[in-house]
């Protein structure tokens, strides 16, 4: 089968791999019918981010069981799941603690992640044991199936900073995490704000938030129209790169929420102010007991699955991750980028 690798020459190919096998009792084989682009993928394309060499990326998906081993009993042949891509080993101290987000694995060399340490979901098929499986309601459809990992990683976020009823969000950055912030937010926040610079996007996030701004527009005017004399209960940074403004737009008492990947990156903070003004850093690590959460929240939200804007195959890899980054990886040349949500449909 052929599946998009990342390669000693630290780039996405498409490559004739062997077909994955069941090999435990326990494990399944899933056909891929969608798997979604994450900006983890596009941190290691842009060299943001290490990627490990050899393997399949990709690790959100959505797909029907083909084959199970003997000891399987949570689904059968024809069930349509979605893949958790955290494979935690449950026997580290952490998963021996109820913290399997924080799993070292059996080895101690971290948890295996499918598409990140493990092989992925950017290929045909896929094998994962059937713990790392959820059967699909009949009413989820696979375009908001496909985003059940990804808000699962939004949810514990909010669960970790706790926010509430009563909260005002500003949410920097209206990429494809970016307005999953925002739907959530809708739900769990009192107001929730955004900013943007991608046109299309900056449309999409009016369609969710109760203001959007581009960064010029994020200022004490507009802030001071939109929440009188206060500023922001909750700000998170979902391009990785905007804690400077995170610290500046935060109530006293509030809450900042690093979000965004970006290894290089770096931000000098003030300890004493964070102190003086009580801000909380929150860093929550991979998501803990939510994917569950947020697969019930995709049944209570089809609509989420229009965020899923656009589908290439495989072998369109470079155009789909080029529309994306909005250039193209290779010449830097600019590309308009019209989508949200970009999937794969192997």
């Amino acid at each position: 089968m052929q599946a998009l690798v990342w390669t000693a020459a630290h780039r996405l190919e498409l490559l004739e791999v062997e077909e994955p096998q069941i090999a435990l009792p326990d494990e399944v084989k899933i056909r891929i019918e969608m798997t979604g682009i994450c900006g983890t993928d596009l941190a290691v394309v842009t060299g943001k981010e290490e990627g490990v060499h050899g393997i399949i990326r990709g690790h959100e998906a959505v797909g029907t069981v083909v084959e199970t081993g003997s000891a399987v009993d949570r689904v059968k042949v024809g069930d349509r799941v979605v893949i958790d891509p955290n494979e935690s080993c449950g026997e580290c101290d952490f998963c021996q603690r109820n913290k399997p987000h924080l799993c070292l694995g059996i080895d101690g060399e971290g948890m295996r992640i499918a598409g990140l340490n493990a092989q992925g979901t950017f290929a045909p098929l896929f094998v994962t044991r059937q713990r790392f499986v959820h059967p699909l309601p009949p009413t989820v459809s696979a375009a908001a199936a496909v985003l059940v990992e990804p808000l699962a990683c939004v949810i514990h976020n909010f669960n970790e900073a706790k926010v509430s009823p009563d909260d005002s969000v500003l949410i920097l950055g209206s990429g494809p995490m970016g307005i999953l912030c925002q739907v959530v937010s809708a739900s769990f926040a009192r107001l929730t704000a955004a900013t943007e610079v991608n046109e299309y996007r900056l449309e999409c996030a009016k369609s969710v938030c109760d203001a959007v701004f581009t960064p010029d527009e994020l200022n004490e005017g507009n802030v001071r129209k939109l929440l009188g004399n206060r500023k922001f209960d909750v700000v998170i940074d979902t391009v990785g790169t905007q804690l400077h403004t995170a610290e500046q737009w935060v109530e006293r008492g509030g809450t900042i929420i690093p979000f965004g990947i970006n290894g290089v990156y770096r931000h000098t903070i003030s300890p004493t102010a964070y102190i003086q003004k009580a801000i909380k850093l929150i860093g929550a690590g991979e998501y803990r007991h939510t994917f569950e959460q947020a697969l019930r929240f995709a049944a209570r939200h089809p609509e989420i699955a229009q965020l899923v804007t656009r589908s290439y195959r495989l072998d369109e890899h470079e155009k789909a991750i080029n529309e994306l980054l909005g250039y193209e990886l290779d010449s830097m040349k600019e590309v308009i980028s019209r989508t949200v949500k970009t999937v794969f449909k192997p």
